[in-house]
């Protein structure tokens, strides 16, 4: 999840008012909403903020903590609903991304993380960030030739670009092009070795081409780095489960699915695969 706190800090200079201007209640209410989120009491947060926004407007700072409670609840549809009324009301709509085309993935709705994503970039056409993140959305809609021409261009913005090299390993790797995504997320990892998506891709990679041992060590690096990211559990579940370590697959089966419910249907078949003793 984003950091909520950077978040709000890079919003509240130019899209809120002063601190001095507002009121010793809506600053307690904010602080509040603060304090559940940061505890991940998400019912409290959400009931805090809807008050805030109801009370105070819909104010840039507020639809962004929103945004992020739902995005803790799980609630993909309310989440880009309150980053879409961010956008309308915020001076720098592209603050939205790329949290808002991830909730728009979440709900396998492409189309409209790719529309989000234009207009983020829109705002600022030089920036590399947004053209990796429309990058990403057609790569989510498996439009790899206009995902390759995002992420080249990524990469000539600001180079050397190590996340967006990764993401063209990743384009390899859709296209089986096995020897070209291990080499790229390689070369990667030689300049950044906690890079936790060339870690994935490389592992992948290795996977996909039968080597299991390279696999297992670039994809338990990963876990070792992010241990609740949904593709590392799954691919080190599949791997243990092609090796017969059912009781550790089904542990990051579970992992998986803790770490990204959203994407149930993704990891159901193999939870039903390892229920129970085998």
């Amino acid at each position: 999840m984003t950091s909520l706190l950077l978040l709000l800090t890079l919003l509240a200079p130019a899209q809120s008012p002063p601190f001095a201007q507002t009121t010793p209640e809506e600053r307690a209410s904010n602080a509040e909403a603060l304090r559940a989120v940061d505890a991940e009491q998400w019912d409290g947060a959400l009931a805090e903020t809807l008050a805030l926004v109801a009370r105070y407007g819909e104010r840039p700072d507020y639809l962004a903590l929103l945004a992020e409670i739902y995005n803790g609840l799980h609630r993909a549809t309310d989440e880009t609903a309150a980053w879409e009324q961010f956008m309308s009301v915020s001076p720098h709509p592209d603050r939205a991304c790329p949290m808002v085309g991830r909730a728009y993935r979440g709900l396998g709705q492409y189309e409209h993380a790719i529309d989000a994503f234009k207009r983020c970039l829109a705002a600022d056409p030089t920036n590399a960030k947004l053209v990796h993140f429309l990058g990403l959305g057609y790569e989510w809609a498996g439009q790899l030739p206009a995902a390759r021409a995002h992420y080249a261009r990524a990469i000539a913005l600001a180079p050397p670009g190590y996340d967006y090299r990764v993401s063209m390993a990743r384009l390899d790797l859709h296209q089986g092009a096995l020897a070209d995504a291990r080499n790229r997320a390689a070369e990667v990892l030689a300049y950044v070795p906690t890079h936790i998506e060339g870690a994935l891709v490389a592992g992948l990679a290795e996977q996909r081409a039968g080597h299991r041992p390279e696999a297992r060590r670039y994809l338990e690096l990963a876990a070792t780095l992010a241990p609740e990211y949904f593709d590392v559990r799954l691919a080190l579940g599949i791997l243990d489960y092609t090796e017969s370590r059912v009781p550790q697959a089904r542990g990051h089966f579970e992992a998986a699915f803790l770490a990204d419910p959203s994407r149930r249907t993704e990891v159901q078949p193999w939870l039903d695969r390892t229920v129970g003793p085998k």
